[in-house]
C-alpha cells in the first residue's frame, strides 16, 4: 500500500456507482480482490468503468429478496485481461467503504445506486499499513499470536494448508482485513466483518468467527478464543 493510494482514495468520491452484487464477497480498504467476470450484463459493465475512473461498487445482495446490503466497498480496476472465451479477469483495490443511498433506475444492464461515503472517512487509513491503530499496537504480538492461532485452528479444520512463514511477514492489520475477505464464512458473518468500525474490532469478530465455524466440525479441537 502506498500514499499513492490513500490519495486516490480521498479524491474519490462518486455521487453514483455501478454495482457488482456478489453474495459472500466483501471488498475492505487496501485489499485486492480478484474477479472472474462472464455474465454480459458485468462484462458491460467493466466496459463502461474501464472508459471512466475504473470504478465498481462491490455489495453483497440479499439471496431470494432481489435486495442489497446497505453497506459495500468502492473498488478501482488495477488489473485486467481477457481470455479466449471472452471472459474478463480483473482485480479490484479496496479505496473505501460506502452506503448506498438509493438505488437508480435500470438504464443500463447493470444495477447503479447513489452512495454516501459518511462515517468511513477514516477508511484512507487503511491504505497506510504502518499506520497500526494504538489498540493493535499496545499489543501487537499478542494480538497476532491470537488471530494465528485461530486461523491455524480454523485451516486444520477446513483441510487446507498454509504458509505461516509468509502470512508473518503480512502486516497485522493487513492480515486481518485479507482474512477476512477469504475466510469462507457465511453472508451475513462476511458483512458483519466489513461493518466492523475498527481493526481491532473486526480481528475480534474474526478470532470467535473461526472458533465458531470449527466448532461445528466433529472431532476437531477448538481451544476457546483467546482475544
Amino acid at each position: 500500500m502506498s500514499a499513492h493510494y490513500k490519495a486516490l482514495a480521498k479524491r474519490t468520491n462518486p455521487d453514483g456507482l455501478a454495482l457488482f452484487p456478489l453474495s459472500g464477497a466483501v471488498l475492505l480498504p487496501g485489499c485486492d480482490l480478484p474477479l472472474n467476470i462472464f455474465e454480459p450484463r458485468y462484462l458491460n459493465m467493466i466496459d463502461d468503468a474501464l472508459k471512466g475512473e475504473r470504478l465498481i461498487g462491490m455489495v453483497q445482495d440479499l439471496e431470494d429478496h432481489g435486495g442489497l446490503r446497505d453497506i459495500g466497498g468502492l473498488g478501482r480496476i488495477t488489473q485486467f485481461s481477457e481470455t479466449e472465451d471472452g471472459r474478463y479477469l480483473v482485480v479490484l483495490r479496496g479505496l473505501k467503504r460506502f452506503r448506498i443511498t438509493r438505488e437508480l433506475p435500470q438504464d443500463r444492464p447493470y444495477r447503479q445506486a447513489l452512495i454516501s461515503f459518511d462515517g468511513f472517512e477514516s477508511d484512507i487509513d487503511f491504505h497506510l499499513p504502518d499506520n497500526i491503530p494504538e489498540a493493535m499496537r499496545d499489543k501487537g504480538r499478542e494480538n497476532r499470536a491470537a488471530l494465528t492461532l485461530a486461523m491455524k485452528i480454523f485451516a486444520k479444520a477446513l483441510g487446507v494448508r498454509v504458509d505461516w512463514d509468509s502470512l508473518s511477514e503480512i502486516p497485522l492489520q493487513r492480515l486481518v482485513d485479507q482474512a477476512a475477505m477469504i475466510s469462507p464464512f457465511n453472508p451475513e458473518d462476511k458483512q458483519s466483518l466489513l461493518e466492523a468500525e475498527t481493526t481491532e474490532e473486526r480481528r475480534r469478530l474474526l478470532i470467535g468467527l473461526m472458533h465458531l465455524y470449527c466448532s461445528i466440525h466433529p472431532g476437531r479441537d477448538t481451544p476457546a478464543a483467546r482475544q
